[in-house]
């Protein structure tokens, strides 16, 4: 139980009074509940505020009298005990006073059962005890207090195996969940390798603590170095206890609500961990309101982002700001909108984050608070930011404008880079977006210079560029190559007719192009938006996405667009890209404009993905499940948010003679570790080894059969042996060599003997291609030129064998084309395509 910091001085109720703890009111003390509630509120106030620290010896002294009146009710005594040491470690920095106390008390606790609300105490006075052993403030040793703290967690399961009552079994599971999450503790041995000076004080944790609570900030993080005592075991108490909730009203749970939060990253990756901390959210709300739910996950939200958690983070920024929302605090829903923005920013999302960061000036300008109008500002700011991330460097320097007009009316101080760190990320991004212009695209400054001459912007950026004088000059492929290592959109993709959008996540690199017009970069920026909210959302699940680049084109129709035209593939168009055409702003109503945008972003994400039509159905279940839809638009829809900018502006910028830098060069922004490639430590759910086996088993049997002359040709082949050299060390296995060999024979056997080896191949030709590969080879049989196994050839129908391979694990390819090595590695890393094998006779002789 945390103290509370009082600032008030305490009043007397029942005759303990700092001028009376001595003398005939001290033998007069009757050992009561109320007498402890008196004694409490004064030594609480001595321990935790200096100013009132020379009374703490007069009050510890009346706590060891009440003690001692209280000896005949171990209740009753084991509260005064607690406070009594907790008083002792918060005023004078020691439990050396107090040592005898602990000891008695849980020396009583080895033979009978302490109440239910002492339990949570006795895990605080530990957790203490444990802070100070490192710098010898206490004689207890790790062994003895562990010994207490075993046998404090036997006691628990015992009461809890004895105890039905719903309140008292409430209590006791939320103080074993305190208990089970708690660290670790250490050894005598490991406790002599602890250094004391990284020990931190118990006073300043409480008074971070305190700050925190009295100002509404997040409660600090638990270390996430270390493990909890038992994860699995305190989780299991938790769900049992947010069964109890709804019927035990009045049951105290803000201690264990704060463990929770604080001890989030090691809770996060349990497989309750999403129930109950929905169910403990839901209690907050009944109990103390929706802002004290957006409380609690806000604190969650920032512990999971100091333990590097930012996808779990977002989804607790994204509950805070609905949260809030919904409890009408625009403060608070604002500031987890410009949260969101900063992670999505990091994640390198960036029209993720301007969508964050609009949607806060939206709500800030909409609020009338003059307290929040300068949110408004760094609404706009952050969103320029986010523009110059997109590689989007005109329209971020008019976005920049408009936050800087914000700023100057809005803000106090408006031009301190230490009040508004925000604005001076924003000023270094336009110095170098004035740089590069001057330097590789002279031709557009005219939309660049008199922008930042109209706010008097100059004044700042001119002293910066003139510093800058004696650097190199920009190289076009260099300045392009940093962008792309930055994890940036190509700068200037906002040039020309064509609007590009590039960015990279979950091993794909997405390029969006549109018309560089006022509707249709809205349209493409709400599908991009959309996109990089659901792929970040997507991350932890299990997609068997194929590495490799998607590509879409978007277009805008006038009219509600049928559901079957908004997502078309490229395969089915006969083109280079999918093709998304979008409802244009205005025409739908925003949960069927949402939708659609939906719709189109989840059949983009699945073209890369092995999953079948049920597996991803079921994953998008879960994002919705999760909070995808209002993740994905709360306050306004996209294009109201983000539509500031003229259509003169986009005609301006259709007719800038040049384009993107370096366009000759891929591009292909390298993505943040958070959305690499997935990585999964376990094979696919519908990985079956016996039955892999028994494939590959299968393939050595028949698979020789229709190329035996071929093999043994190819084994003396020093060009064909040269190839084999090369596939061997790339991980091939003979069966893979033979599933090759005998496609690029049979293939062409087929062809010669007329059989339709197109897309509209016949059943009839069918059956005829798979009587050939059973069919035992012929010495008359058109012999197969070296020179038809190249390495390409042999990647080619390995990959083409691979689909079939996918189909029957249940999987569904939907790539076009489909790049061998890129699909193989996913059959490989999630199916063991690359490690299996069985015993066999050898194809080919050994190579080097």
């Amino acid at each position: 139980m945390l103290l509370s910091d009082r600032r008030q001085k305490p009043h007397c109720r029942t005759g303990i009074s700092r001028t009376e703890h001595t003398g005939e009111a001290q033998s007069k003390l009757a050992g009561t509940v109320g007498e402890l509630v008196d004694l409490r509120e004064g030594l609480r106030f001595s321990a935790l505020n200096i100013e009132a620290r020379a009374d703490l010896p007069d009050w510890l002294v009346a706590a060891r009298r009440l003690r001692e009146a209280a000896s005949g009710d171990p209740a009753l005594l084991s509260r005064i005990e607690y406070e009594l040491v907790i008083s002792t470690a918060f005023g004078m920095s020691t439990l050396l006073p107090v040592d005898p106390v602990l000891r008695d008390l849980f020396g009583r606790q080895q033979t009978e059962d302490p109440d239910p609300g002492v339990v949570v105490d006795s895990i605080t006075l530990l957790r203490l005890i444990e802070s100070m052993q490192p710098r010898s403030l206490t004689q207890i040793d790790p062994e003895e207090s562990g010994a207490w703290l075993d046998n404090l967690e036997q006691t628990v399961d015992r009461m809890l195996a004895s105890t039905d009552g719903p309140n008292a079994r409430a209590q006791l599971l939320c103080a074993a969940a305190i208990l089970s999450h708690g660290p670790t503790s250490l050894t005598t041995e490991e406790m002599r390798d602890v250094d004391p000076r990284t020990v931190p004080d118990v006073a300043e944790i409480h008074r971070s603590l305190s700050r925190a609570k009295q100002n509404g900030l997040p409660l600090p993080s638990a270390p996430t170095d270390g493990g909890a005592r038992n994860l699995d075991k305190g989780m299991n108490y938790l769900a049992e206890l947010v069964d109890l909730l709804p019927s035990t009203p009045l049951v105290p749970i803000d201690e264990v609500t704060m463990i929770f939060d604080m001890t989030a990253p090691l809770l996060v990756d349990h497989h309750d961990y999403p129930d109950v901390r929905q169910a403990l959210d839901q209690a907050t709300v009944e109990r103390a309101g929706l802002a004290a739910a957006g409380d609690r996950a806000q604190s969650r939200a920032l512990a999971l982002l100091q333990a590097k958690r930012p996808i779990d983070a977002l989804r607790e920024i994204h509950a805070a700001k609905m949260d809030w929302l919904h409890g009408e605090s625009t403060e608070g829903a604002a500031l987890m909108m410009l949260l969101a923005a900063r992670v999505y920013y990091d994640l390198r999302l960036p029209l993720a984050a301007k969508q964050y960061a609009m949607s806060a000036a939206s709500i800030a300008r909409a609020n009338g608070d003059p307290e929040l109008a300068v949110l408004t500002a760094r609404g706009f700011i952050v969103a320029a930011t986010c523009e110059h991330l997109a590689g989007q460097w005109l329209t971020a320097t008019q976005t920049f404008r408009i936050g800087i007009w914000a700023q100057g009316a809005l803000a106090g101080d408006p031009w301190s880079f230490e009040r508004y760190p925000y604005f001076h990320d924003m000023l270094i991004d336009q110095c170098f977006i004035l740089r590069t212009a001057r330097e590789l695209r002279p031709a557009f400054l005219h939309l660049i210079e008199p922008v930042i001459e109209s706010t008097q912007l100059n004044l700042m950026t001119d002293p910066i560029l003139e510093s800058a004088d004696s650097m190199e000059p920009a190289d076009e492929a260099k300045t392009a190559k940093m962008a792309d290592n930055r994890g940036l959109g190509r700068p200037f993709s906002d040039a020309g007719p064509t609007r590009r959008y590039t960015w990279s996540a979950l091993g794909n690199v997405w390029t969006v192009e549109t018309r560089n017009d006022r509707q249709h970069v809205l349209a493409a920026e709400r599908f991009v938006a959309a996109t990089q909210i659901a792929l970040a959302d997507l991350a932890g699940e299990d997609l068997l996405l194929v590495p490799g680049a998607i590509t879409i084109e978007v277009d805008v129709a006038l009219d509600q667009v049928p559901r079957s035209e908004v997502f078309v593939e490229q395969a089915d168009r006969g083109g280079t890209a999918h093709l998304v055409t979008l409802t244009r702003s205005g025409v739908l109503d925003v949960d069927a404009g949402q939708l659609e945008v939906t719709t189109a972003a989840m059949q983009a994400i699945a073209t890369q993905s092995l999953l079948s039509r049920a597996g991803f159905v079921a994953v998008m279940e879960r994002t919705f499940e999760r909070g995808l839809p209002h993740m994905l638009a709360c306050v306004r829809p996209y294009d109201e948010l983000v539509d500031v900018h003229k259509e003169a502006f986009f005609d301006d910028l259709r007719r800038l003679d040049g384009t993107y830098l370096a366009p000759e060069v891929t591009c292909k922004p390298e993505p943040i570790p958070d959305l690499a490639e997935q990585s999964f430590e376990q094979p696919a759910a519908s990985y079956d080894r016996a039955e892999a086996l028994r494939m590959i088993t299968s393939r050595y049997e028949t698979l020789r059969a229709p190329v035996r002359l071929t093999l043994e040709r190819l084994a003396s082949s020093e060009t064909f042996m040269a190839t084999v050299g090369e596939l061997r060390r790339g991980g091939w296995k003979d069966w893979h060599l033979l599933t090759s060999v005998a496609n690029i024979v049979v293939n062409r056997r087929a062809v010669a003997r007329g059989i339709n080896m197109t897309t509209s191949i016949s059943s009839a030709d069918v059956q005829r291609f798979r009587a050939l590969m059973f069919a035992e080879e012929q010495s008359s049989d058109p012999v197969t030129p070296d020179e038809a196994f190249t390495v390409d050839q042999m990647w080619f129908y390995l990959a083409n064998a691979g689909v079939a391979t996918a189909q029957a694990w249940g999987l569904e390819v939907r790539l076009s084309p489909v790049v061998p090595e890129a699909f193989l590695s996913v059959l490989g890393n999630r199916f063991n395509y690359w490690s299996d094998d069985v015993a066999h006779d050898p194809l080919f002789p050994t190579t080097t």
